[in-house]
């Protein structure tokens, strides 16, 4: 008899009908608001296109979920399981993998000097919350330099989170009748939520650093960062919390199972998500954050001479955008 990880969630029984309900519905309900802010110029960013993909994608599972709350075939489908722990696994990274991007423009955005202000993902924005210097004000491209490897290494990092989630969830069925797998896995989601936390922490204190260094970063914009992150850390807390839950089948129920332990799913799981994906949508993370368009996509600062080159077409033509919208 195998014992292979339990699926966190528990199993969908017919409680759970009323909360995924309430949830598919939660999250269909920012739909008018992720149309808004990819319509308005002033607010289109490509920065938390992850959490928008994500935050469609939990209106289809949490309708899967009540589907299966009154359907006993598909509440022990092994197909419908996997989907789900994979779902579950990789939400709350993603919405974390987007603040890196978002991080990265707030330390580096306040690095630019007056002469090279127009090369920064504020530029491209009128009446942001960050503003140009004053002039006269030195350029620091070493600083900036060093926030953008320091940035790339986050991005990377999260894919130590990202992998071994991925591999231990994508075959979560496989573990039902191998030991060896159900093992690997549970070792693998232990180390995937570990090392999202981290980098939420990381990510925390980056911002904290950044507000510090800086007087002209947000104190509002870095007030909702860490209350992200704080959100997206709850997350994986519960998730630790739980994953050294183990059961020998779909149809046995788990201590994840009980009322109280749906409740905690649902309040420190789902809905932490919900609020994340929320305030993104609802601040104006382009003109909150200063990241453009694309954000900072740059690897090095391009010489005064080059602003008219081929490479520099994206961010000109951005800046050429706030121009024409004042």
């Amino acid at each position: 008899m195998v014992n292979f990880p339990a699926p966190i969630g528990g199993t969908a029984l017919p409680a759970d009908f009323g909360p995924s309900v309430l949830f598919a519905v939660l999250y269909a309900l920012l739909s008018p608001l992720t149309v808004y802010r990819l319509y308005k110029r002033q607010s289109r960013t490509l920065l938390i296109t992850g959490s928008i993909i994500f935050s469609v994608e939990r209106v289809v599972i949490f309708s899967l979920r009540a589907v299966q709350s009154h359907n006993e075939a598909l509440r022990f489908s092994h197909g419908l399981a996997t989907y789900m722990q994979v779902s579950f696994a990789m939400g709350f990274i993603i919405i974390a993998n987007d603040l890196v991007n978002i991080v990265r423009c707030i330390l580096v955005n306040p690095t630019y000097g007056s002469d090279m202000y127009y090369q920064s993902p504020a530029a491209s924005t009128k009446g942001g919350a960050f503003t140009p210097p004053p002039d006269g004000t030195p350029d620091q491209p070493k600083l900036r330099f060093w926030h953008r490897r320091f940035s790339e290494f986050l991005g990377l990092a999260f894919m130590a989170a990202t992998i071994p989630g991925s591999v231990a969830t994508s075959h979560y069925s496989e573990t039902f009748d191998n030991q060896q797998k159900a093992d690997s896995a549970s070792k693998f989601r232990f180390v995937s939520t570990a090392v999202a936390l981290f980098m939420c922490i990381l990510l925390s204190a980056a911002t904290a650093w950044g507000r510090s260094k800086f007087p002209r970063t947000s104190r509002r914009g870095a007030f909702i960062i860490w209350f992200i992150c704080f959100l997206v850390s709850n997350v994986a807390v519960y998730r630790l919390s739980v994953l050294s839950i183990k059961t020998t089948s779909l149809t046995v129920q788990t201590p994840l199972d009980s009322p109280g332990s749906k409740a905690a799913f649902y309040v420190t799981h789902a809905l932490p998500e919900w609020l994340a994906i929320l305030i993104l949508l609802l601040v104006n993370v382009r003109k909150s954050f200063g990241t453009g368009l694309v954000g900072d996509w740059r690897w090095r600062d391009l010489p005064k001479k080059e602003t008219n080159a081929e490479t520099d077409r994206i961010p000109l033509q951005e800046l050429e955008e706030g121009r024409r919208s004042r």
